[in-house]
């Protein structure tokens, strides 16, 4: 058979899986200039891919990454990645802009000046992922699916994601089998995994908001008051600025979603992150200290709907070593 004939399209049931999405907040992949104007397939690629090798490094398996997503340039052998990704947007509308005038901000609690967050453009509504295995090993690939149901579930997509923005939900997550006990080995010492993230979502006995700028600004004031928690005394700027970013500098290790619709009538925020291998003595105060702050009920942001909430976390992963 030749190379041509082999090749599998996503019209090969058997070697394809397809997702429909739905937006929970906006989904925004960046683009030239930031403009957004639609959604780049790349962008939702490499999400796939970082989430992936988390979950890789998590269950002890050096291979995945090269096996699924490439070699490198100097490997002995070479190949390109074994997995295509179709994503079809027609159900999304552009919302434009996000929020307001295309800028969140308010006064600090400190009084110093700030520029806010801005928000161009994002999509809302229905998309559809198609993904296609091209060579990959059958329990490779169950990983992979693995990996999406996770971070389907729990974590985000896209750009922008500590700001609100990425989260989507299914009413059919693709079909895995567990993963066998002998598949799994002592976690890669070397790289970032999920034994070392948290994942948590706040739940609200409140309505959702109307509209999109009170959704992001709620998840933005939960943002603040997390960051705010890490002030004390003792001042801890490293870790704080590990885990949310320092202007100008480096991003955090935290993605705290926009409020979006839970149950009946409440609603929700999600927070997840992963920590970096080289900095085990801030992970093993890092997630503990977030998960306090975010359980607790003392949000003081001038009376709204987080500092009124009665939040709990509903989900939590999270390891110390």
């Amino acid at each position: 058979m030749s190379a041509l004939a082999a090749l599998r399209t996503p019209d090969d049931d058997a070697h394809s899986v397809q997702i429909a999405l739905r937006t929970l907040t906006p989904l925004y992949t960046g683009g030239v200039g930031q403009h957004g104007d639609q959604i780049h397939p790349s962008g939702l690629l490499g999400g796939v891919r970082r989430f992936s090798c988390l979950l890789a490094a998590a269950i002890g398996d050096p291979g995945f990454e090269h096996a699924v997503w490439g070699t490198s340039t100097d490997a002995k052998e070479h190949h390109a990645k074994r997995i295509a990704l179709r994503v079809d947007a027609s159900g999304l509308e552009k919302i434009n802009p996000v929020a307001g005038n295309g800028r969140l901000n308010w006064p600090r609690p400190d009084g110093k000046p700030r520029q806010g967050w801005y928000y161009n453009v994002a999509h809302e509504g229905a998309l559809r992922l198609t993904l296609t295995r091209r060579g990959i090993s059958d329990p490779h690939w169950q990983l992979l699916l693995l990996a999406l149901w996770i971070q389907i579930r729990h974590a985000t997509f896209g750009s922008r994601d500590q700001w609100g923005l990425g989260v989507l939900a299914t009413d059919a997550l693709p079909d895995v089998e567990p993963l066998k006990p002998s598949a799994a080995a002592a976690p890669l010492a070397e790289k970032p995994g999920l034994h070392r993230a948290l994942f948590a979502e706040i739940q609200f006995r409140r309505p959702l908001p109307l509209n999109w700028s009170a959704r992001l600004e709620q998840g933005l004031r939960w943002r603040e008051h997390l960051r705010g928690s890490f002030r004390n005394a003792d001042e801890d700027a490293p870790l704080r600025h590990y885990l949310f970013g320092n202007l100008g500098q480096y991003g955090g290790a935290i993605n705290l979603s926009a409020l979006y619709p839970q149950g009946n009538n409440g609603c929700a925020l999600r927070i997840w992150g992963d920590s970096a291998y080289h900095a085990a003595p801030i992970r093993r105060s890092a997630w503990p200290n977030c998960a306090n702050a975010a359980a607790g009920d003392s949000a003081g942001t001038g009376g709204s709907l987080a500092g009124r909430a009665s939040a709990h976390l509903a989900r939590r992963r999270g390891a110390s070593g």
